[in-house]
């Protein structure tokens, strides 16, 4: 899965939450749930079949999404978006950093092994993608007293 997407996805999941509405008492207490599920989306995600693309076309849609994501965090004050956004990320980071054998092989189980899928599916993906990136961007962020 691309990493773009996994941004994409926790940024929305985050941005589909009503946590941003709740009162801060409620919210501070509700966030911690919330990014977690932010991290958790990334396994969910990897658990569906797709096609992966090497490091270069990867890195450059992420910096692509990274860039767009800092817009909207600006744009609606909203930091935690960006929170999201890397959440939804860290376990490649982890990965690619090899920070530990362990959490490597529970993030191996826990991604698509199978049948060889078809090109076109990575098309389907990217408009996923730029799905996600809608919602991000239609779902208005709520500026919050912080």
């Amino acid at each position: 899965m691309l990493v773009a997407t996994h941004m994409a996805a926790a940024a929305a999941l985050y941005r589909l939450s009503s946590v941003r509405s709740l009162p801060r008492p409620a919210r501070w207490g509700a966030m911690p749930a919330v990014l977690a599920l932010c991290f958790a989306s990334h396994f969910a995600l990897d658990a569906i079949p797709h096609r992966e693309l090497q490091m270069p076309g990867n890195t450059m849609l992420g910096l692509l999404v990274i860039a767009y994501l800092l817009y909207i965090a600006w744009r609606d004050g909203d930091i935690l978006l960006l929170a999201a956004g890397f959440l939804g990320a860290l376990p490649d980071v982890m990965w690619v950093l090899d920070v530990s054998s362990s959490f490597n092989q529970f993030h191996s189980s826990l991604h698509f092994n199978g049948v060889r899928v078809p090109f076109y599916i990575l098309f389907v993906e990217l408009a996923g993608l730029l799905a996600l990136t809608v919602i991000i961007h239609l779902k208005s962020g709520l500026r919050r007293e912080c």
